[in-house]
């Protein structure tokens, strides 16, 4: 007859067909990206970026404890980009920092769904957040190049000098400023037109 805690050490070696590791996680700090597939890689391999000081066991506890997916095998590999400079073409040399991807491979296939269409985004207000991203690339690329931001790239000229002179003489004398936006005066009126 066997006792209870024979019994209970027998029940779960039934249930976990291999050993997992017992490093207990709470509030973790890293970032796991399960990343979509190429066109032609089988749907029983999963490729997840990493932290760097993952291992392959960390991988194969985390996707049986959190999401239930028992793995086969896990690969791994650090993808280390090609040093470059710190400005595009000036500055320091230097590497970025390395990633580290993982490809496992699972017991059953993870199909990905296909990506919603434009018309079911209706909903989510697809229109402001595709504008909201062109007008943020369109920022970043602004402040990227800096031949399009002035005196970023040079000192200014006397001309420029005797221009800014002139203008702030100009407000001085008028003792009036605006930014051509509405002033405190302006949106109390523009108030009182909106009813709600």
């Amino acid at each position: 007859m066997a006792t209870p805690v024979a019994a209970a050490t027998e029940a779960v070696a039934q249930q976990v067909p291999r050993r997992f590791g017992t490093k207990q996680i709470f509030l973790p700090n890293h970032v796991i990206a399960f990343i979509r597939p190429k066109p032609k890689q089988p749907p029983n391999l999963a490729t997840f970026a990493v932290p760097l000081q993952f291992n392959k066991l960390d991988l194969r506890d985390y996707l049986y404890h959190v999401y239930n997916v028992e793995v086969t095998s896990v690969r791994s590999f650090v993808n280390q980009p090609l040093p470059r400079r710190k400005f595009q073409t000036t500055g320091k040399w230097y590497r970025p920092r390395s990633k580290k991807m993982m490809i496992a491979e699972l017991v059953k296939p993870f199909v990905w769904p296909d990506p919603p269409k434009h018309e079911d985004l209706k909903e989510f207000d697809i229109d402001v957040f595709e504008t909201l991203d062109k007008e943020r690339s369109d920022h970043l690329d602004f402040q990227r190049d800096p031949t399009k931001i002035p005196l970023r790239t040079k000192t200014p000229t006397p001309i420029d000098r005797r221009a800014l002179r002139k203008d702030a003489a100009k407000i001085l004398e008028t003792g009036e400023w605006s930014s051509g936006r509405l002033d405190d005066g302006e949106w109390t009126e523009v108030e009182k037109d909106v009813k709600i």
